[in-house]
C-alpha cells in the first residue's frame, strides 16, 4: 500500500520514483525534524488568514518581536550558531520551501546581501512578515540599508558586517 501511495504520488509528481522518495526524505531531514523540537500547530490558511485579520498593527508587532527568539531556539535546537548566514540557510530558505509562508531568493555579493520574500496571503500577510524578518535582522545586528514592500514583494538589503581580526 505504501509503495503504492508513493508511485501514485511520484506520477503525479512526473518525477522518477526514486527521485520523489529522496525528495520526500530530503523534506523529512531539513524541515519536519527540525520543526519537530518545537511545539507547532498546522492549521489551515484559511483559518490563519481570519485570525490574522482580527489583528491590529500593535498585535502584528507584538507577534513579530516572537520572532527572534523563536529562531534563536530553533539554531541552540538544531545545532547551528546564530549568524545571519547560519540564519538564511537553515531558517528564511526551510521556511520558504516548506511552509508557503512565501517564496525565499537570496543572493550575497561579498558583503552585499539582498533578501527577497514573495508572499501571496494579501497585504496583510505581507505586512507582518516584513516586520517578523525585521525584528530577526535587528536582533543580528544587521544594519538594513534598504527595505521596500510592494505589490506582496518584500526586500531586504544591507551590508554584512565583517569584524576585522588581527592575525596570530
Amino acid at each position: 500500500m505504501l509503495f503504492e501511495e508513493l508511485r501514485k504520488e511520484a506520477e503525479e509528481k512526473d518525477l522518477p520514483l526514486n527521485s520523489f522518495v529522496t525528495k520526500v526524505l530530503s523534506k523529512h531531514i531539513s524541515f519536519d525534524k527540525r520543526f519537530e523540537m518545537m511545539p507547532t500547530i498546522l492549521t489551515s490558511q484559511i483559518l490563519f488568514s481570519a485570525i490574522l485579520e482580527t489583528m491590529d498593527e500593535a498585535s502584528m508587532n507584538a507577534a513579530a518581536k516572537l520572532a527572534p527568539r523563536m529562531v534563536k531556539k530553533q539554531a541552540a535546537l538544531g545545532g547551528w550558531e546564530y549568524n545571519i548566514d547560519n540564519v538564511i540557510e537553515n531558517y528564511f530558505s526551510v521556511i520558504g520551501k516548506y511552509c508557503g509562508w512565501y517564496q525565499f531568493r537570496y543572493k550575497a555579493d561579498r558583503a552585499n546581501y539582498t533578501l527577497t520574500f514573495e508572499t501571496s496571503m494579501g497585504r496583510k500577510w505581507t505586512r507582518f512578515v516584513s516586520k517578523y524578518i525585521r525584528s530577526i535582522l535587528e536582533s543580528l545586528k544587521v544594519h538594513i540599508t534598504d527595505e521596500s514592500v510592494d505589490d506582496e514583494v518584500i526586500v531586504f538589503r544591507f551590508l554584512k558586517l565583517i569584524v576585522w581580526q588581527p592575525s596570530a
